[in-house]
């Protein structure tokens, strides 16, 4: 029986880390979702109340909702009052013809990120607001 050396050993491990990494590289690619296609299949139209509004309850509402907007003067939007969640919605009346909602989420530079403490939206969420911001940000 042959005796392992400490030598072997190191050779092997760099083999085994290779392989490893490897491996790795080819399965594990980093991604980012603005120069890939959508990574969610979104309906032909994407409704506000079945699509979008479940994401805004549970990811703006702590803060943007009425009871917080009562709360938080340093909140300006009330994501409960359509008329306004409609204005931060156009993109006309956003930046760079990009709408304060959509810029928010997204983390775009020249917006404040949004969610405000520190997360972000998953890829799908985004995408699903945008397409309801592009088609109008529509009451449906």
């Amino acid at each position: 029986m042959k005796l392992l050396t400490i030598s072997w050993l190191r050779r092997s491990g760099a083999v085994l880390a290779a392989v490893a990494l490897s491996s790795c590289f080819s399965a594990c690619s980093y991604t980012n979702s603005a120069d890939n296609p959508t990574p969610c299949n979104l309906p032909t139209t994407v409704s506000y109340q079945v699509d979008v509004l479940p994401i805004l309850k549970q990811q703006c509402y702590r803060c943007h909702s009425a009871d917080k907007y009562k709360v938080l003067t340093s909140s300006t939007l009330n994501m409960e009052d359509f008329g306004s969640l409609k204005y931060y919605a156009t993109p006309a009346n956003g930046r760079n013809n990009v709408s304060y909602l959509v810029g928010n989420i997204r983390h775009d530079e020249g917006f404040i990120p949004m969610p405000y403490d520190g997360g972000k939206l998953s890829a799908c969420e985004i995408a699903t607001i945008k397409a309801w911001v592009d088609a109008g940000a529509l009451s449906n």
